[in-house]
């Protein structure tokens, strides 16, 4: 049977797993499926359950709500823990395994997430969004379901429609809109009975819950510096507080925090975060993963000689929510796992423990030319993992790892990055899921790798996808695509986007330029301090190189697109070049002045990455403008569109709009494509509809411009 192509409208079948999560005994996973639900333009999570030997078919667990996340089992197995919005908000709810309905355990008026169960069974810890200095709010217990929403909705209301005051420096979120005066706080709920208490308060919120083995301690993660504003990232400092309630202690102010585990006997902490390096790299500092006594002594970087980060951050527009977990610990204490990238792949690497040291050489047990972004273990070596391919999104499998596994070393910015495939392994798996039997219908092609030697003889890494039935011979049209981040990597993972420009009889290029991630701590910080230089000729030479290698690309037919930090890259190239025919600049920033102060992210992040604090020396101005692609759009000759979301508030809507006017103040072919409910996610997560509202907008741009 003839294949057919994949069509805009596919995006909205994919079926997209996240978040597995082994039942104590290792026999039986949980984890999350999210499929688009057309008909109320949004989406829908439940959790679905399988035995991990695959004597049975997965099924679904929960079927009520829109919304099913966060599951957690009980020590026992017997029950399940998860936050639903089935009824009052999201609540966590229990479910127990052996028959019966899901009951409601929770009233919290802002709702519940992060739920860690007690060693004993009795309790169960989360976070909820609480009031400055005050109590977590309750709604009545015997309020009815309409009765709640009800106040629910008279509560937006009033919070939309009225005037908002605010004292502190990040008073907005990207998806979240203006934040209200609250901050996540610890609580412990009495599982029998639904009590709560409050265990952390103030106006520092609090994240990352870990219980410790005997129950008696819980860790969590909290910037209490007195300049906590300014320097976020810098104090994400993990402390340790008595579960039954009282005071915070801090376990050390060596380490910047993400993710901490506990081991199995109490007596550690493994601990995935950045340590003095933060200073020197700042926001593209490699995650690290350190050891700490319970008492706060003996801090141990166990990967300080291991070449890559700790973390997965390989982008696509087909992946479901929900991050990898940070460190596993094996149920013997003997090793912890994680998920680290290396040259645009994902792997599951083990770091092997002893008397709280590294006791043997990290290796990467699960690996292969793929994005493992999710995974679950007891013993450390029988994982369930979740991952994705070039051309499937997401797959769900359990394999078992081998002790031994392979060394990664780590490899000079010079030397060639090696081109060969990798195969998977372990070479077995058992599939757990079913889902997207579908792309079996589909025409997709399967990317080839490239390497090229770029500024400072630097080896970089891309990608070319082929036109669906690409004729020996025939030259196509060719799109070059640019990631965001900066500090972010294309890689072995699917992008519906690339394939169906494909199957619209285009090429697309795809590269990593210096400032990404997988290729080590000297390349991803490359970028900082020099935006629009060396990163847009990595971009331009890697282009140059696909060109050269593959006869299929027509050179003289070249567009360009990207968002949020490919955006930039967009706007930028498009002010200094007119090689290209069209460009779809999306989600951009043209001007580093105004988004300092209009972007969520903004202070934080052009000190970061620009090396500008408070720009009130010319010398400051003069360098954000320098770097702001604004100061060249009367440059601008290239036919561009801009898409931008009306509630994006990490590249705000300004952004845009700058650019957009000089443009056609000087006479560009420029259009502005403005989307109204949608943020920075649009791409990925936005609503089904608007997602292919841009699509269309992209492809449409770029085709109605194209050279014959």
């Amino acid at each position: 049977m003839d294949k057919r192509h994949l069509t805009m409208e596919d995006v909205q079948r994919f079926e997209l797993t996240a978040r597995p999560v082994l039942s104590p005994d290792g026999t039986r996973v949980i984890y999350q499926r999210t499929v688009a639900d057309t008909e109320e333009n949004g989406y829908r999570t439940h959790l679905w359950i399988a035995p991990v030997d695959g004597s049975a078919p997965a099924r679904p667990l929960t079927t009520g709500g829109k919304r099913n996340t966060g599951v957690a089992w009980s020590p026992d197995g017997a029950r399940v823990a998860f936050i639903s919005n089935r009824s009052h908000g999201s609540q966590a709810w229990i479910l127990p395994l052996d028959g019966g309905e899901a009951t409601r355990l929770t009233r919290f008026r802002r709702g519940i997430t992060s739920l860690e169960w007690s060693p004993d069974g009795q309790t169960l810890y989360g976070l909820v969004p609480t009031p400055y200095e005050g109590d977590v709010e309750l709604f009545d217990a015997e309020l009815s379901e309409k009765e709640a929403q009800k106040q629910f909705d008279k509560e937006d209301k009033e919070w939309a429609e009225g005037a908002k005051r605010f004292d502190r420096l990040h008073y907005k979120m990207n998806g979240i809109g203006l934040r209200p005066h609250r901050v996540p706080q610890l609580v412990a709920v009495n599982v029998a009975t639904g009590d709560v208490v409050q265990l952390t308060r103030g106006d520092m919120g609090v994240s990352a819950p870990a219980i410790s083995p005997d129950g008696q301690q819980v860790a969590l993660v909290s910037n209490r510096h007195p300049n906590r504003e300014i320097e976020q990232q810098e104090h994400q400092h993990v402390y340790l507080l008595p579960a039954a309630g009282g005071e915070l202690r801090l376990l050390t102010d060596k380490i910047s925090a993400r993710d901490v585990a506990w081991s199995p006997d109490g007596v550690h902490l493994a601990i995935v975060g950045v340590g003095e390096e933060m200073y020197r790299y700042r926001s593209a500092t490699q995650a690290k993963l350190f050891l700490v006594n319970r008492d706060g002594s003996a801090v141990e970087d166990l990967t300080a000689s291991f070449p890559d980060s700790l973390s997965n951050a390989c982008g696509s527009d087909i992946h479901a929510e929900g991050d990898g977990p940070g460190a596993v610990w094996a149920r013997d204490g003997h090793a912890i796992l994680a998920i680290s990238g290396r040259e645009g792949r994902s792997e599951v690497v083990r770091i092997p423990v002893g008397q709280g040291k590294l006791a043997g050489p990290i290796t990467v047990v699960m690996g292969g030319d793929r994005n493992v972004f999710a995974f679950d273990t007891i013993d450390g070596q029988h994982l369930v993992a979740i991952y994705g391919t070039p051309t499937d999104p997401s797959r769900v499998v359990a394999v078992h790892a081998p002790t031994e596994g392979r060394p990664r070393v780590a490899r000079p910015l010079t030397e060639p990055i090696p081109e060969s495939p990798v195969a998977p392994f372990p070479a077995e798996e058992i599939r757990i899921d079913c889902d997207n039997q579908w792309l079996a219908e589909v025409d997709l092609v399967e990317p080839e790798a490239f390497t090229y030697t770029s500024a400072d003889d630097w080896s970089a890494q891309g990608w070319v996808i082929r036109p669906v039935g690409a004729e020996p011979g025939r030259k196509y049209p060719v799109i070059l695509e640019i990631h965001g981040g900066p500090q972010t990597n294309y890689g072995y993972m699917m992008f519906h986007e690339m394939q169906w420009l494909a199957a619209q009889g285009y090429a697309v290029v795809y590269t990593n330029p210096r400032g990404s991630t997988s290729y080590g701590q000297e390349f991803v910080n490359a970028v900082r301090l020099h935006y629009g230089e060396n990163d847009a000729v990595d971009v331009l030479n890697g282009l140059d190189a696909a060109l050269a290698r593959f006869d299929c690309l027509d050179g003289e037919r070249v567009a360009v697109t990207g968002g949020s930090y490919g955006g930039f890259m967009t706007n930028w190239l498009v002010g200094h070049t007119n090689r290209f025919f069209a460009a779809v600049s999306q989600r951009s920033i043209s001007n580093w002045v105004s988004f300092y102060g209009a972007s969520d992210i903004g202070p934080t992040f052009v000190e970061h990455q620009l090396g500008v604090a408070l720009f009130d020396t010319p010398e400051d101005r003069e360098t954000l403008w320098r770097m702001s692609p604004l100061a060249y759009a009367a440059h601008v000759t290239t036919p561009l569109l801009l898409v931008h979301s009306e509630e994006d508030l990490r590249c705000p809507m300004e952004q845009a709009e700058q650019f957009y006017t000089v443009i056609k103040r000087h006479g560009g072919e420029v259009e502005l494509f403005r989307v109204p409910q949608a943020n920075h996610e649009l791409s990925r997560s936005g609503k089904p509809k608007l997602r292919l509202a841009r699509l269309e907008a992209l492809h449409d741009w770029i085709e109605s411009h194209r050279p014959q």
